[in-house]
């Protein structure tokens, strides 16, 4: 399954006395995107044959409180998905123990947009359930802003943005997937704002930073986009 999207830009111009300001008509594109990814996804789900499943589907049954499950990490490929299940240290005495689930898949024929579900019990987490799409410059913004904000752990690693033109859309993935992962396992960052509305928010990576610079006050509950299905 592919979908198809136009990413062209159109410019919207005013002019105020000799200033001239372009604003680009992002949030729109990207809500489109969003909303025409989940539709086809929907109808994959409910209606015809499809060979990429859900996360929820793959959920189904599964009671994430229970304690019956397999620990440690699990990375499976469902055709183009990245299925990933982490293991978070929840550090708290006499709780039950967590899983998180993560999956990426792919938006676009490139890899330059990626689907990332998230479903979780770990209390560090405001949803539960919650997709996001990130295009992938966006990981490199969440690695130099964990680098920046905790500059005395070691950041998890992603190879020099030029050479991800030589990887196959599903090499992109996976590298991804590793990413999100090691930063999971990081405590520390579980605690970090800007992790938490990259994952389970669709804020833009420029209002992410605004929170970061207290000019805003966003949280993910004021702002999710729920995987209900």
């Amino acid at each position: 399954m592919c979908v198809l999207i136009s990413c062209v830009k159109t410019p919207l111009v005013s002019v105020h006395g000799e200033q001239t300001r372009t604003v680009f008509a992002n949030i729109r594109l990207e809500s489109v995107i969003i909303m025409n990814f989940l539709s086809v996804k929907r109808l994959d789900s409910l209606g015809r044959s499809s060979s990429i499943s859900s996360l929820n589907t793959s959920l189904d049954g599964v009671n994430l409180d229970d304690s019956s499950y397999s620990s440690g990490s699990e990375d499976t490929l469902e055709d183009e998905g990245i299925h990933l299940e982490i293991d978070i240290e929840d550090g708290r005495l006499n709780t039950f123990p967590t899983r998180t689930i993560l999956r990426l898949e792919p938006v676009d024929d490139f890899g330059d947009l990626i689907s990332i579900r998230l479903s979780t019990n770990h209390h560090s987490f405001s949803l539960k359930r919650s997709v996001t799409i990130r295009s992938a410059n966006s990981f490199y913004y969440l690695q130099q802003t964990l680098k920046a904000l905790h500059p005395y752990l070691s950041t998890p690693s992603l190879p020099p943005k030029p050479l991800l033109i030589f990887n196959s859309q599903h090499r992109k993935l996976e590298i991804f997937a590793k990413f999100l992962s090691s930063v999971l396992h990081e405590r520390k960052y579980l605690s970090n704002k800007a992790l938490h509305l990259f994952l389970q928010t669709q804020l833009s990576l420029e209002r992410i930073q605004q929170n970061l610079d207290g000019v805003r006050d966003d949280d993910v509950t004021t702002n999710p986009l729920v995987d209900r299905r």
